[in-house]
């Protein structure tokens, strides 16, 4: 806390508080001789006599109180920026950057978190919802400690902690007509309300090309960057198909009484989910244990699938 304040003046306060330069040098580990000149040093700026000198020891003088309330004030401000620079430091070190796509942010890891908080309750979570591209950049930037996304290759740059098969599937009601099945033709869907997500994501390209091969046109009732609007609409539409990842909804299929089943194109296959951490950073403790904790709730949501 000392260095925070001029040290004359920190001497000062130290002088005034013990009443004797001898005792303050026990405080302080410095000589009297070098105490006695930041007193007189000080004394000599403000031009004024800031102690009266006994034998007995030394009292503050008028001028002396006046600047010891000073100190006194001075010293209570620079413990409370200290400690507010140090809580923010201890908030900074307790706090995890994530970046996901928005598949990930719509139930899986709010869920999956919320658990690891549990556990955790002094943790901070800032998770950034964002395009697979711009997640990637986080990393490379430092701003996030690692990122979920659904991609076709890996990134350069990056180390893949974690990727397992991600593919389409047809998102629906239980009580569907396609529902019993154990394979979903893109055919089938042109009899029923689609919802499709933006163009941008990996979800919907592998859809066009799929549909492109096939030489099948669908029409969609609702198309829609936001995987939560979808979602809802699907439940609100009971014939609505909805093309979808499997861990992004995994968590709520059952109490929202829906399904997903397989397409049986297999290039609705060929996405995957990738956990990745940047090339050569090193992960804390913390860090580490959450990224161990979203990859191993990964592995037992996919079971289910």
């Amino acid at each position: 806390m000392r260095k925070l304040l001029e040290p004359s003046l920190y001497y000062f306060s130290v002088v005034a508080q013990t009443g004797s330069l001898t005792s303050a040098t026990e405080k302080l580990g410095l000589t009297v001789s070098a105490l006695s000149r930041h007193i007189a040093k000080l004394e000599g700026d403000i031009g004024v006599p800031l102690f009266e000198r006994h034998a007995r020891g030394m009292v503050l003088s008028h001028a002396g109180r006046l600047l010891f309330r000073h100190a006194q004030r001075t010293l209570t401000d620079a413990q409370a920026v200290f400690d507010e620079i140090q809580g923010d430091e201890r908030r900074r070190a307790r706090t995890l950057t994530i970046a996901c796509t928005e598949g990930f942010a719509f139930d899986f890891l709010p869920v999956s978190l919320g658990a690891f908080c549990a556990k955790h309750p002094d943790v901070a979570i800032q998770l950034e919802v964002v395009p697979a591209e711009r997640a990637s950049q986080m990393l490379l930037s430092g701003e996030a400690l690692f990122s979920l996304a659904f991609t076709f290759k890996p990134e350069p740059g990056v180390v893949v902690q974690f990727t397992q098969r991600a593919p389409v599937m047809a998102l629906m009601h239980d009580d569907h007509p396609l529902a019993s099945r154990t394979g979903v033709a893109l055919k089938d869907l042109a009899a029923y309300p689609v919802l499709l997500q933006d163009k941008g994501t990996t979800n919907r390209q592998l859809f066009d090309i799929a549909c492109s091969v096939e030489g099948i046109e669908i029409e969609p009732m609702m198309t829609s960057r936001y995987v939560a609007a979808l979602y809802r609409f699907a439940q609100a539409v009971p014939d609505a198909i909805m093309p979808s990842g499997y861990v992004s909804v995994a968590k709520r299929l059952a109490v929202d009484r829906l399904t997903a089943i397989p397409f049986d194109n297999p290039l609705l296959a060929q996405r995957r989910l990738q956990v990745i951490t940047l090339a050569g950073r090193q992960l804390d403790d913390l860090a580490q244990e959450c990224l161990d904790w979203i990859v191993e709730d990964l592995k037992r949501t996919s079971e289910r699938a």
